[in-house]
């Protein structure tokens, strides 16, 4: 839930919050854009949601190599603990809890606001049924007066009614206008209206209006949503207003006072498409029509630009992914150094994708080449661990391997040059060796560590588990240097496995037979057993 959805919405209020800021500060810019830019911003939103889960089906069904990665660089040190029933208040306290909760709560309120949505619908399709439509073109006064480009028009149906005091438009496949019947007295302001709902029309404003809507419900609890969608509708009705004017028929004056007394009316029908979005607009509306050029406005232009932008953003969402336990460089070729100083008669056995290997030096010449973008987990078992799971073939230690699409994997492999199994590696400021071919080894073994920790009690009532990475430097001495967590799980899980990290003894790394400090990284897996698992 937090990946496919709260992340996206967060990405996208990102990016939406500080364009929304910047539009609101260059309100002289051309309406078109103000218009085209609030609808994309609120497009996207749906759209990288539903584009977020189609990556990840994709990403499944083609086990993409950009999938993340997850290895075990050495033997996990599992810790389990008795599952206790936790208290009220610790289960108040988790994350889940209240990731869980509140999505419920707005997924609860989404699908009421859908549901009297649905109910608006009916009522406004109910209340057509009760009108007397006619065509347009048996209006010929009116046709008379409106621009000669509206008679493609004419068919539109068209009502009046006297319990409606706007003109307003709506329908998805044919779009049909009710208008009041006082306008029948006043036959430019009649033609004002009527021209002003054939742009909606033309525009298909309905239809986008009802897909946005619904929008808005979705998110009802995003206050950038609800104000991009509010702003947006003062601007589709100043578009409207731009071309009316545009025709060069109408007054300017005569159509800012038909604009003034709608004001004053009332309107009821929240779905419908009407003249009057609100009062507080009025003032804007009749603002930007005194002053802007309303020949000047490239509707094409801005469409193509905001869509272009739109399905920018759209991707960029979509393929945003919460990180794995990515593994970096030098954990690969820790992990391939360790599987290459392997000698002959101590082959470990080898798991590739659930089939086993045979112990051969060609196979070990293969994954220690294996380039990472082709692994997708690495499992190193080594001692006790190894020998249960796969009895006397694991008592060199087992070596499990996902990988994707090996048929390339096994060819496209590193050159020998590049990574020879045994050539030590330094980092980048020669500080340390990142591998070498006598690693480090902990005196006792994994066993001897595993003895050393306790599961703590705030995690285990927490229900807090997973795996805990410790990364550190060996120095010539096999004493520990800097212990920093570099993958955390909980905070008492990860002071836990700082102390036991720092109470362990090394032997030292060592290049040509001498001592030398060595990076080091250490899972620690912490896991609660349930019911049927021994503690």
């Amino acid at each position: 839930m937090i990946e496919q959805l709260w992340l996206p919405v967060i990405i996208w209020t990102l990016v939406a919050a500080p364009l929304t800021w910047a539009l609101s500060r260059y309100e002289s810019l051309n309406a078109i854009y103000h218009y085209h830019i609030r609808t994309a911003l609120l497009l996207v939103l749906p759209l990288a949601l539903l584009g977020t889960y189609l990556m990840d089906k994709i990403n499944s069904a083609t086990e993409s190599t950009a999938s993340g990665l997850t290895i075990i660089i050495q033997n996990p040190i599992p810790v389990s603990a008795t599952s206790s029933d936790p208290s009220i208040l610790s289960s108040l306290m988790t994350v889940q809890f209240w990731t869980g909760n509140i999505s419920l709560i707005f997924l609860i309120g989404a699908i009421l606001l859908l549901l009297k949505l649905l109910v608006d619908f009916t009522r406004l399709r109910a209340i057509g049924k009760e009108l007397n439509f006619t065509s347009l073109a048996n209006e010929q006064e009116l046709l008379a007066i409106l621009p000669e480009s509206s008679s493609q028009y004419k068919n539109t149906q068209i009502a009046y009614s006297a319990n409606t005091a706007i003109p307003y438009t709506y329908g998805w496949l044919k779009t049909k206008i009710v208008l009041p019947t006082d306008l029948k007295g006043d036959t430019e302001s009649l033609a004002m209206a009527v021209q002003h709902e054939l742009i909606h029309i033309k525009n298909h404003d309905f239809l986008l209006n009802s897909f946005l809507v619904s929008i808005k419900n979705l998110f009802w609890f995003h206050p950038l949503v609800n104000h991009l969608y509010a702003s947006r509708e003062e601007y589709r009705e100043i578009l409207c207003d731009s071309q009316v004017l545009a025709t060069n028929r109408f007054s300017k004056k005569k159509y800012a006072s038909l604009l003034f007394e709608l004001a004053k009316q009332d309107h009821n029908q929240q779905l419908a498409l009407s003249m009057a979005v609100s009062k507080s607009s009025l003032k804007k509306r009749i603002q930007i029509m005194s002053n802007q050029d309303h020949t000047s406005m490239n509707f094409r232009s801005s469409f193509l630009i905001t869509l272009f932008a739109a399905s920018l953003l759209t991707i960029t969402i979509s393929c945003t992914d919460m990180a794995d336990d990515n593994i970096t460089k030098s954990d690969v070729e820790q992990t391939q150094a360790q599987m290459s100083n392997n000698s002959s008669e101590n082959f470990p056995l080898y798991i590739v994708n659930g089939e086993e290997w045979e112990k051969t030096e060609e196979n070990k010449r293969k994954l220690t080449r294996l380039k990472p973008k082709y692994i997708k987990s690495v499992n190193v078992l080594k001692g006790e661990n190894a020998e249960n799971q796969y009895g006397n073939k694991g008592k060199n230690g087992v070596i499990k391997m996902e990988v994707n699409n090996p048929d390339k994997a096994f060819t496209d492999l590193k050159d020998e040059a590049i990574f020879p199994p045994s050539t030590p590696s330094k980092a980048d400021d020669g500080d340390y060796y990142v591998t070498v071919k006598d690693m480090p080894e902990l005196v006792g073994g994994l066993g001897s560590l595993q003895q050393m920790i306790n599961y703590p009690k705030e995690a285990s009532e927490a229900g807090a588990e997973g795996r805990v990475i410790v990364q550190f430097i060996i120095n010539k001495d096999g004493n520990i240097e800097n212990p920093t967590i570099v993958k955390s799980v909980h905070e008492s899980l990860d002071e836990e496995a700082l102390r036991v990290v720092k109470q362990a003894d090394f032997t030292p790394g060592k290049v040509d037979g001498e001592p030398v400090r060595v990076q080091y990284s250490l899972p620690i897996s912490f896991r609660l057993s349930t019911d049927n698992q021994d503690s």
